[in-house]
Order: C-alpha cells, then structure tokens, then sequence
C-alpha cells in the first residue's frame, strides 16, 4: 500500500505519518526537503529566497529524492508527496522559470501522483509551532493549503483522497479504517495493497 500525506506546514503531517508506519509496519519516507537541506548544507527554507540557482538545485532534487524513495518500495507512508513538489515549485519556481521548465517539473509529478493508493490530506487545525526550519507565518500556511488542495484534487483521483481533522486520535482511528476496510474488501488478512479505493465520509 502506497500512502502519503500531504498539506501546508504544521498541521501534523509528520507525527501522523510515524504514528502509523508504526501501526502498520509499512515503512516510513521522511520528508525530503529536510534531507536535501541537510546535504545541501540550508538551514531553512527561508535561505533560498532570491538565489535562483540553489533554488532550482534544491527544488529538483527534492523531487528526484522524492521520486526514488517512492519507487524503491511497494509499500510505504510518506510524509510528503510530489503534491508538495508541485505546489513548492509553483510557490517559489514557477516565475523564474520556463514554461518548459515548469511542464516537465509538473508532468514528473503527475506521472508520479498516479501511483498512490491514497493521499491523506491534512486540515490546517492546530497552532503553529517554530522548529527552525518551517515558516509560522498563518497567512502563508493558509495560501499553502489552497494551493495543496488546488493540486491534490487536480491530480489524485477524489477516491484516492481521504480529509482528515480533528485531534490526533481522530485522525489516526480514520486512516486506520480506511486501511481495514480496505483490506477485508479484499480478504487481506494484513495490511496490503488495494486494487480500488472507497473514501467513506469524503466531502
């Protein structure tokens, strides 16, 4: 089962997606953006405004990280996915770069948003909180989230997308269900791959 979330930054995308590579045993894709600052030495997103070239650096190999994590597994939750890739690459990209440039970054991730087998979509509800590396700025997660949700219903088909909010159990029972229903409608006795998708209480 390929499972990754998606949504702005400090709605919980991260805490979740541990919690439940650990009730599912499906193994855990850390957020890129982090990996690659950390090789590229970028102490925060923030460093790469106004120097085009890092930027774009940057940009393309958080997707190719992203992608090749993604494809070395059959299985996996994700924290993150090439949803994020797009809307960063909109956000912070698109302006600077050819249209050329920018259908080739867009086509990567819409070849690559076919293969999931759910995205969980993750509401803006909590407080946000500074961890040095993400913005707190509450207008820029609003724009963020618009964003994400405009791409995420462009690109994954609505019955491979499940809302999720409310508090952390909340979020976690409703995942957790979806998985189980998807597993006893195909009379897998564990956790597995689905052939088709049912999203209960999507709105």
């Amino acid at each position: 089962m390929r499972i990754g979330l998606t949504g702005a930054q400090g709605v919980g995308k991260t805490t979740l997606a541990r919690k439940l590579s650990e009730e599912t045993k499906l193994p855990l894709i850390e957020e890129q953006a982090r990996v690659v600052a950390r090789e590229m030495d970028i102490d925060r997103p923030a460093v790469l405004r106004g120097r085009h070239k890092l930027s774009r650096e940057f940009q393309w190999r958080c997707l190719r990280y992203q992608i090749g994590k993604e494809d070395s597994l059959n299985n996996f939750i994700a924290d993150r996915t090439v949803i994020d890739n797009a809307v960063y690459w909109i956000k912070w990209r698109a302006w600077n770069s050819s249209s050329a440039e920018n259908l080739a970054y867009y086509r990567r991730c819409e070849v690559q948003a076919r293969k999931y087998d759910l995205v969980i979509y993750v509401r803006p509800e909590i407080p946000l909180v500074a961890n040095g590396f993400r913005s707190t700025n509450p207008t820029y997660q609003q724009e963020m989230d618009w964003l994400i949700r405009t791409v995420l219903f462009g690109l994954v088909s609505r019955e491979k997308i499940l809302i999720v909010s409310g508090g952390f159990k909340e979020r976690m029972d409703r995942v957790l269900d979806w998985i189980r229903q998807q597993n006893h409608a195909h009379n897998e006795p564990s956790y597995g791959t689905p052939t088709t998708s049912h999203i209960h209480g999507f709105h």
